[in-house]
């Protein structure tokens, strides 16, 4: 065949393998701008520092997978890329404009699927399947996730080292959360990251076992099934080296250099035991499933082989694959379009709080040397971040009752902001039990105030606890219930304020603290009516009318 023949079949495959390209590359734009967004929020606290990796890891893992298919069996389904795009793309806009990040990358990992669906078909997602559901472990789970699942973990991890340690001989003892090994208090909120290693150690178990080849379903099972007492032993082994360390050297060393090598040790006695459970149940199996994997071990370079016999079977066509890539771009646009840009703390701003909040409210009087921190430091220096007002008074009434009111004011309402301030994390990261939590209606004048109750335990402190926040001019919870209020203001372009006000007691009788929480709250309305979640009492007048 002459020179001038094979012009136009290589300038038609040519454009073929860029039009693939035109997909990849408005993914990678929709993915770049949703990782800055977790980088400039998510990946800032140390509980998300494992995310970044693990998406690292997904996508490598991908590039791999995506260099040993086989192009002969490639064929583009545009019908099933055109489905998933129509599901990812509203997610996409939605969480990148309105700050949800769980929801972007959610939609990221959607929309992947849609490329590899609209370039290589039902065929190239089955076989990519692993590295694009592994980003699932690298989302940013929603908080109130962590805190249920996490609690309990810290628990068992402190009760199990407690015991090892008493064992042993150490002077340790235990209050909730917090160990005690002589002089030496260790809160194991701090020491251990909970559901944050236990998904990190999960997602590196899963990565060891995807590339170490097949195994029996019971056997796969079973080591998947281990990774989660794995990963509690491993923290427990992490703690109590912690302990150990600064029990002997102090708490300086303990919390400096020894603190991240303790982390060092918890992910490489993690991953030690899963090894050695993996060739243990190999011993136990015998040869067999050592057999089965040599196959797969080939399958990569017979893929690889391959690769360049079938260059002219690439599915890709050009109008296709610009079609995609547009729909990508107006993914992008879209959200851009859809963010909110006016600010409710600019055109209603919040007075300052000191102003706001009288010192004498009813039978309530402000009591000045009964004003304490009521959160530690740190935590303190944190709110003070987040916040643009922060007010901390303690009450007295006649009768010698006290009650401590703080509240956090925030002019921006699209994220996590007042979820740093929540008393069930305050006092869990400060070492407290949680002995109630509980929500209730607060009847007010005029008002019922949904509101959240707990009861706080440290030592022989009981603290009865009432808190509620606002979302712009509604008031809310924590939860599904208070993020579709911030969606709702931010679908409609506006940036909402909100506020956290909490009320608290010390009283061993619940029943009793919350009856005084609700006088005080009722005096709070009377002095502040429209502010803080509480609207004016109704008049004389309008009691009339109902």
């Amino acid at each position: 065949m002459s020179s001038g023949r094979l012009a136009a079949p290589v300038a038609a495959l040519r454009r073929a393998v860029w039009a693939g390209w035109l997909p990849v590359l408005a993914w990678l734009l929709l993915f770049g701008l949703a990782s800055i967004d977790l980088a400039q929020r998510q990946w800032t606290f140390s509980d998300n520092a494992y995310a970044p990796w693990l998406l690292a890891l997904a996508l490598l893992l991908l590039v791999f997978r995506v260099y040993q298919l086989d192009r002969s069996q490639l064929s583009a389904s545009p019908g099933a890329a055109l489905l998933w795009w129509a599901v990812g793309a509203p997610l996409y806009a939605v969480g990148r404009s309105q700050q949800v990040e769980l929801l972007t990358l959610l939609a990221c990992i959607f929309l992947l699927a849609a490329v590899v669906l609209g370039l290589g078909g039902r065929w190239a997602l089955a076989r990519l399947r692993f590295p694009i559901g592994f980003m699932l472990l690298a989302l940013p789970y929603p908080s109130w996730v962590i805190d249920r699942l996490t609690s309990p973990l810290k628990v068992w991890i402190s009760i199990g080292t407690e015991e090892l340690l008493y064992a042993l001989g150490y002077p340790v003892a235990r209050s909730g959360v917090v160990l005690a090994l002589g002089p030496y208090r260790l809160l194991v909120a701090d020491a251990c990251t909970g559901l944050h290693s236990l998904v990190f150690l999960t997602a590196l178990g899963l990565l060891y076992l995807h590339l170490t080849g097949p195994r029996p379903r019971w056997h796969r099972a079973l080591l998947v099934a281990l990774l989660v007492p794995v990963s509690l032993l491993a923290n427990g082994i992490r703690v109590v080296v912690l302990l150990l360390v600064t029990y002997y050297w102090g708490d300086a060393v303990g919390q400096a250099f020894w603190h991240d090598v303790a982390g060092l040790v918890l992910y490489m006695s993690a991953f030690g035991l899963l090894v050695l459970a993996d060739g243990l149940l190999f011993r136990w199996l015998g040869h067999e499933a050592a057999a089965a994997r040599r196959p797969a071990a080939l399958a990569g370079q017979q893929a690889r082989r391959q690769e360049d016999r079938h260059e002219s079977g690439d599915a890709t066509r050009w109008r296709a694959s610009l079609m995609l890539a547009t729909l990508l771009l107006l993914t992008a646009v879209a959200a851009q379009g859809l963010k909110p840009r006016q600010m409710m703390a600019e055109r209603e701003p919040m007075p300052s709080l000191e102003q706001l909040v009288p010192l004498q409210m009813g039978e309530w009087t402000h009591d000045q040397g009964a004003d304490t921190l009521l959160v530690a430091a740190d935590l303190q220096a944190n709110v003070q971040r987040l916040y643009s007002q922060t007010l901390s008074r303690t009450y007295v009434n006649q009768q010698g009752d006290r009650i401590m009111l703080s509240i956090a004011y925030g002019g921006q309402q699209l994220g996590i902001e007042l979820q740093a301030h929540r008393p069930e994390y305050c006092y869990v990261a400060q070492g407290f039990s949680l002995l109630e939590v509980q929500q209730s209606v607060l009847p007010l004048s005029g008002q019922s105030l949904d509101v959240r109750r707990l009861v706080a335990v440290q030592n022989g402190r009981v603290e009865p606890i009432t808190y509620w926040m606002t979302v712009g001019r509604h008031t809310t919870l924590p939860g599904l219930g208070r993020k579709l209020v911030q969606l709702r203001y931010g679908l409609l372009g506006e940036i909402p304020d909100g506020v956290l006000v909490r009320i608290s007691s010390l009283d061993r009788d619940s029943v009793r603290a919350y009856a005084i929480h609700a006088n005080f709250a009722a005096a709070l309305q009377q002095a502040v009516p429209g502010y803080l979640g509480l609207q004016a009492p109704l008049s004389v007048g309008e009691l009339f009318q109902y």
